[in-house]
């Protein structure tokens, strides 16, 4: 209406010639693409409004005459929909060890403060569809628009005998990926677990755990942390087989530009033992999450994988993990793997 309302006051404008009123409309048109499609953050509400705004290329396609200037900190805070329990933020499967309740018993104990050493290397990969996003942003032109990968090392202590600490520090490069626009970031925690062996069967701890995310992108640059109360058993062995079952209860305050919500989370794990070899055990698992109000994207989803532990008598032991995750609402894939070592004192 603008641009009417100035061609019909055209004849007022008799000193101006017609290549100043050409150059004037030129401006117009250049301010009202940028207006659409610029940083001020109304691209993200249609289809190819976002394709533009994280895709160079169909950007340049579709305005060959427009500069693309976004940036990944364009995608404002506020276009998550709540916290996803990503890898990113530490709700990794294979967090939770099956293998540490029992130390065998002709491993001899060291009179020092330390028992155990841990050193972990790590590979993750997420991707996440739409509803990651609010409804406000339209990211149907991706079938999955975010891609996170995570090359990370733990480094582990355990302290004391019983009752035990169990101290870890997890570092992680971070990369993540919205459309075709990427960044690099990190995610850095400690995690104290101090626990206590009732027997040889039963014990029990309370974790507390700090993880924060940083990166370029104001959607994953949060923290969270979280009191958890663990229970865990494992059976005797009858050929070659033996079982454990792990059960938390905890609760998370995640902090971010958009959500600050505490919620809670309930965890139920039952890994089989099978003792294929004296220096083999594998060691398959399930675990069910289930959480409570509206701040995660989804309220129940399964982690299930494998360990295949090398050596599990000796001093020094290995092992292998594998594990994914199944019927979430945002996360449509992803896959873990690491190398874990341990030494006992």
């Amino acid at each position: 209406m603008q641009l009417f309302e100035f061609l019909g006051k055209y004849k007022s404008l008799k000193p101006m010639n017609h290549k100043s009123i050409l150059a004037l409309l030129s401006v117009h048109y250049l301010f009202s693409q940028c207006h659409v499609f610029g940083n001020s953050g109304h691209a993200h509400g249609t289809s190819d409004g976002f394709h533009q705004l994280t895709s160079a290329a169909h950007h340049a396609v579709e305005n060959p005459n427009l500069p693309y200037n976004h940036r990944p900190n364009d995608l404002d805070a506020s276009w998550r929909r709540g916290v996803t329990s990503g890898y990113y933020l530490g709700f990794r499967a294979l967090s939770d060890e099956m293998r540490d309740l029992r130390r065998p018993s002709d491993i001899p104990v060291t009179d020092g403060f330390i028992k155990t050493f841990y050193f972990d290397l790590h590979f993750m990969n997420q991707e996440f569809n739409g509803d990651f996003f609010t409804d406000a942003v339209n990211s149907s032109a991706y079938d999955e628009p975010i891609e996170n990968s995570l090359y990370g090392l733990t480094f582990g202590l355990g302290l004391g005998d019983n009752p035990n600490l169990q101290v870890r520090l997890p570092i992680s490069i971070s990369r993540f990926e919205v459309g075709d626009m990427d960044d690099t970031g990190v995610s850095t925690g400690i995690e104290l677990f101090p626990n206590y062996r009732i027997n040889q069967y039963v014990s029990w701890g309370v974790n507390l755990a700090y993880l924060e995310s940083s990166s370029d992108f104001p959607i994953f640059d949060e923290s969270i942390a979280s009191v958890s109360f663990e229970a865990m058993a494992e059976s005797s062995s009858a050929y070659g087989i033996d079982w454990s079952a792990r059960i938390s209860v905890g609760h998370y305050y995640p902090s971010n530009d958009a959500n600050d919500e505490s919620f809670w989370l309930y965890r139920g794990t039952l890994a089989l033992h099978y003792h294929l070899h004296q220096n083999f055990t594998l060691l398959p698992f399930i675990r069910l999450n289930f959480s409570t109000g509206e701040v995660l994207t989804d309220e129940l989803w399964v982690e299930y994988g494998s360990e295949f532990v090398l050596m599990p008598n000796a001093p020094w032991n290995f092992s292998l993990g594998i594990a994914g995750v199944g019927g979430h609402n945002v996360i449509e894939e992803g896959m873990e793997f690491y190398l874990s070592t341990k030494k006992n004192f």
